[in-house]
């Protein structure tokens, strides 16, 4: 395997000044690039890098019969596998994110995966240098560590390697060593065996490691994918990659051609005496090659060095019209088509300034039709090596190009899996898609039958909607469908009926929403229970509640709330950390729970809140002995990582049906009831009594007053600003209303809106908001202002009412304003309600281009059927989570959820109640794409809010 000695000639030099030169100008030249564009500089080098790997490759291929380079081999045929891994490191590369999200995670994992086969295939060569490796056992061993790499980075069983914004994760930079003492290792077992090598060529590989290694190491500091430490380690790469070219490439293929011409010399005499014989066959070929032309469907022509044709077949004939007789010896421009003859001279040029074959694609018009052909042109060579002429062969392929090219537009449109069944379901053409989606391969889904693989059906339900896409020829519906792993996914279906020439079918675009429905099924469970002890949460607690107050009514029960505060639960989380509170509160809720039956509900209604619903027998000592069993169970001192914590609480009870009869008035008075005990001095537990009704009272009064303050115009707006969380820009606002009572003072919406909703002056109230909006709209718009959209909250009963769709459409008419700025908020239980009359009454407000909202959004309770269903355009999480996703992770996992559940269905998303950077930060980094709270604007009056606005141009 030792290569040839070293020549003198500076031309066969491995490593030379002009060759040091073009490598600093090129690292120059990249330099220049990645300052201006750090992701051409990247895709550059890496395509460098491609483009040699491919070359290494198909060198050990080719000459895998005769070279004895074992190194060659080994690193050549694991080059393809690695240079396959890299494309995909190239395209998802931040920046490009082809495949998946848009982070620095993806391209580093791949990074790290052919980085690892490069070092493992640098390895074998140093260890096998000197043996020879069956060529199969080195394809399938490269093979199967691709496959291992991408199925883990697939399927996300390979560890994180970078994360935003903190960066490389320690198991990147310990890869990164370990790929390093790889690449080391190899070297010393190469320097044992440099007597294989001739000395330059082992010098080189070895400068191309140490240069592999630096890379390596520099690839171990960056934060940001577009760090100067990333760019330094793709120069280190780059010369390291250049050394293996010059140590590899150019002397592997020198060295076999030195003594192929040796072999050629010593084998001289023998292929003189051979001569006679191949003239002989020359003979025979030269008969087959005339037979061949006459009776080649192909055009074939020859013309001379002067451009006359010499020779030309019978298709040609039949394509000029004139026999060959009528050609010969003439240019092409005097016998046929001056278009024809344009493209024949054309590409014979071509050719000739080549000094070899050239293809091309000519689109000609014969009788008047457009037609395609694929030509062949190449120059022919006198025995002086002289062009004495050209030839051509074309081919038509109109018809094949047509149906080539309808075909690949049918696929590339699609990216989901798309499969053509028969009019019952059979299956006669699947793209890869499908193939994926199923784990089926092709020949298998076409023996298959939809039924086959659809589970979410009965089979003469699936007919049945087979049935009806004939009939409507479209047709969409979800579906479940079992993949040959077993594995059930949730697909949505959008089939249209095709016409076939015998028989008619099906066009199936399929989607694998799993993710989707994911999404749906964790946020339904976050709005119902709570993630932490797994307890109901307070809305899921109200709904079970008030069954059980429904059935305790009808067979004559008695039963008590029970509100419970752990006192003093701060301190734990300020001492000692929310970890150790998380704990507590997950293991209180474990003993609550154990304490639930038929008789007893338990709830985490919010941090440090529990409630239950008990049935009790009459007189105080059940009361007492239900308390008693609570208490014991939270009473009881909870070990956490050594810390023994103890806690008490403080206990607020109403009894039914003495303290109320339903939940809503249970609950108040339990609370009120809780308040009392806390102010009693806490861990003590108090029963609500009638004094606590004062509150009701003032309720009364609250309404008397809310009665006339429209026509007393005590009611005013206040505006809060929404702004993009991609460039903090004003894009909209929030009309909130304020109540100024002459004597109450400043009365909270908190305590009147509700008031306001129960006796039904909401409506009265809103209509008036809506056209306030609307002419102060129209105001900042005659005024010159930037446009922006305002939003206005309508709660359940203003939208139940019937008239609302005019209502809004009289006012916009009255007021002039422009219907797409309105944006109305609606809460998720309006979506509950009867669906056919919500759809049609979000559809008339999307009739004057009107935006409809979810406010409060995670609180309740809707489905992906109900978003899907009505023209919803964003979706508003409520405050609740925002201000408590930095702290609580239950809270931070639903604001994530609804991000990612919103963005599947193509709408917006704005999170309430943003009060600090760090949480719109956080936000921006979930992709949220708008924000409001006091962080950005408190709620102003109209003439400061037009300050506002009048800003703007010169904050742009």
């Amino acid at each position: 395997m030792a290569g040839p000695k070293p020549s003198a000639d500076k031309a066969n030099s491995l490593l030379a000044a002009p060759q040091l030169a073009g490598v600093l100008a090129i690292v120059m030249v990249l330099h220049l690039v990645a300052r201006e564009h750090f992701l051409l500089f990247h895709t550059l080098v890496e395509l460098l890098r491609i483009i040699v790997l491919c070359g290494l490759f198909a060198l050990a291929w080719h000459t895998r019969q005769w070279s004895d380079n074992h190194f060659l081999r080994i690193v050549g045929k694991a080059a393809i596998f690695i240079a396959g891994i890299e494309v995909f490191h190239t395209l998802a590369y931040r920046g490009i994110g082809l495949f998946g999200p848009d982070d620095g995670n993806l391209p580093t994992q791949l990074w790290v995966a052919f980085r690892s086969l490069e070092a493992f295939a640098f390895l074998l060569a140093a260890l096998l240098a000197a043996r020879a490796v069956r060529p199969g056992w080195l394809l399938a061993g490269y093979a199967a560590a691709t496959a291992f790499f991408t199925g883990l980075i697939v399927t996300g069983l390979f560890p994180d390697a970078y994360l935003e914004p903190a960066g490389l994760t320690p198991f990147k930079i310990n890869a990164e060593y370990v790929i390093a003492f790889t690449f080391g290792l190899a070297m010393l077992l190469l320097f044992a065996r440099r007597g294989l090598f001739e000395p330059g060529v082992h010098w080189l590989i070895q400068a191309s490691l140490v240069f592999n290694i630096l890379a390596t190491l520099a690839f171990t500091r960056y934060v940001s994918v577009y760090g100067l430490a990333n760019e330094i380690g793709h120069y280190f790469l780059f010369i390291s990659t250049y050394l293996i070219y010059r140590g590899i490439l150019v002397t592997g293929l020198t060295t076999p051609y030195q003594l192929m011409f040796r072999d050629l010399k010593c084998h001289q005499e023998h292929l003189e005496e051979l001569v006679e014989e191949r003239t002989a066959r020359l003979r025979q070929s030269e008969q087959l090659n005339n037979s061949f032309v006459t009776n080649s469907p192909a055009i074939l022509i020859i013309t001379d060095r002067d451009g006359r044709i010499s020779l030309a077949n019978p298709a040609f004939e039949t394509l000029a019209g004139r026999p060959a007789s009528e050609m010969t010896g003439k240019p092409p421009h005097e016998i046929i088509d001056a278009q024809i003859a344009d493209a024949i001279e054309r590409n014979n040029q071509t050719a000739i300034r080549a000094g070899k074959a050239v293809a091309s694609t000519e689109a000609v018009t014969v009788e008047g039709q457009q037609r395609l052909f694929e030509a062949v042109h190449f120059p022919l060579f006198d025995e002086a090596g002289q062009i004495s002429g050209t030839g051509a062969i074309a081919t038509e392929v109109t018809e094949h190009r047509r149906l080539q090219t309808n075909y690949e537009l049918m696929l590339q449109a699609s990216m989901d899996a798309l499969l053509l069944a028969d009019e019952q379901g059979n299956f006669v053409q699947v793209n890869q898609a499908a193939v994926v989606l199923t784990g089926y391969t092709e020949p298998e889904l076409l023996a298959m039958n939809l039924r086959d693989i659809d589970v979410s059906e009965r089979n003469d339900a699936i007919g049945f909607r087979l049935e009806r896409v004939s009939h409507d020829r479209s047709g969409r519906f979800e579906s479940r469908w079992r993949s040959k792993d077993g594995e059930v996914r949730d697909v949505e279906l959008s089939i249209q009926l095709f016409d076939g020439v015998v028989n008619n079918g099906f066009c199936a675009f399929v989607r694998d929403i799993s993710q989707q429905r994911a999404d749906l099924r964790r946020i339904e469970f976050l709005a119902r229970y709570d993630a932490l002890t797994k307890l109901p949460n307070r809305a899921r607690f109200e709904e079970l509640a008030q069954q059980r107050l429904k059935q305790a009514a009808r067979n004559g029960l008695e039963g008590m709330l029970v509100y419970i505060d752990l006192d003093n639960f701060k301190d734990i989380n300020d001492s000692l950390g929310h970890y150790m509170g998380d704990a507590l509160l997950r293991e209180l809720g474990q003993r609550l729970q154990a304490l639930a039956d038929p008789k007893r509900l338990f709830a985490r209604s919010s941090g440090d809140e529990f409630i239950a619903l008990l049935e009790v027998e009459s007189g105080e000592a059940s009361v007492a002995t239900e308390l008693a069993r609570i208490q014991q169970a939270v009473l009881a001192p909870v070990t956490v990582n050594g810390h023994q914590l103890v806690t008490t609480v403080s206990v607020g009870v109403s009894l039914y049906p003495e303290d109320g009869q339903d939940f809503t008035t249970l609950y108040r008075n339990a609370d009120t009831a809780m308040y009392a005990a806390k102010t009693d001095g806490r861990n003590t537990w108090r029963r609500f009594d009638r004094a606590m009704q004062e509150k009701a009272s003032e309720r009364q009064q609250l309404l008397a007053e809310l009665r006339g303050a429209l026509s007393r115009d005590e009611f005013s707006l206040h505006y809060q600003p929404q702004v993009s969380l991609i460039d903090r820009e004003l894009i909209g606002a929030e009309a909130l209303l304020r109540w100024h009572h002459p004597v109450l003072g400043q009365v909270s919406p908190a305590r009147f809106v509700p008031i306001a909703e129960e006796s039904g002056l909401i409506v009265e109230i809103g209509e008036w908001v809506l056209r306030q909006v609307c002419r102060q709209g129209r105001a900042w718009h005659e005024a010159g202002l930037p446009p922006i959209t305002l939003a206005v909250n309508l709660s359940a009963i203003q939208f139940q009412h019937h008239d609302l769709p005019s209502t809004v459409a009289r006012i916009l008419d009255e007021t002039g304003f422009d219907g797409r700025h309105l944006e109305l908020e609606l809460t998720e239980s309006v979506l509950a309600g009867d669906e056919a009359r919500v759809a049609q009454t979000i559809a008339l407000l999307k009739h004057h281009h009107i935006r409809v909202a979810i406010d409060d959004f995670g609180t309740g309770y809707s489905s992906m059927a109900y978003l899907n269903r009505f023209a919803v355009d964003k979706l508003k999480i409520d405050q609740s989570f925002v201000r408590e996703m930095d702290t609580d992770r239950n809270s931070a996992s639903v604001v994530t959820a609804i991000i990612r559940l919103a963005h599947s269905l193509d709408l917006n998303v704005i999170a309430e109640g943003v009060e600090t950077e760090r949480q719109a930060q956080h936000l921006a980094q979930l992709d949220c794409d708008e924000a409001q709270g006091y962080h950005f604007g408190r709620p102003v009056p109209p003439k400061a809010f037009t300050a506002l606005l009048q800003t703007l141009p010169e904050q742009c």
